[in-house]
């Protein structure tokens, strides 16, 4: 197939693929920064309560639980699961990664 045809074929999904990306990247720093400062403040605040004595904290069942959170039972990570669902569809996917990784240097 020739260039053209590629073009005609997957043009779309990649443009659409690398314009979702940029806006989902861009959104996505915003909300990490934003996420990353509410955690510092809840942390600060705990500490600052843990340390008056006003409340006693179990680090080790917070570590416990958190680590649920990123791993299921068979050791599948979010990133593994991400990675599943980019790589699904390829061309969209690569363009949407393009894209995110543009749109969250921008943000």
């Amino acid at each position: 197939m020739d260039l053209t045809g590629l073009l005609h074929e997957y043009g779309g999904s990649l443009g659409f693929g690398g314009v979702a990306g940029l806006v989902v990247g861009y959104t996505a720093k915003k909300m990490t920064k934003l996420v990353a400062l509410v955690l510092g403040v809840i942390f600060i605040l705990i500490q600052a309560l843990s340390y008056s004595g006003l409340i006693t904290v179990n680090w080790g069942a917070v570590q416990d639980t958190a680590h649920g959170v990123w791993s299921d039972g068979q050791g599948v990570t979010v990133a593994d699961r991400a990675w599943a669902i980019l790589t699904a569809n390829l061309p969209f996917g690569g363009a949407f990664v393009a894209g995110f990784a543009l749109g969250f240097r921008l943000g």
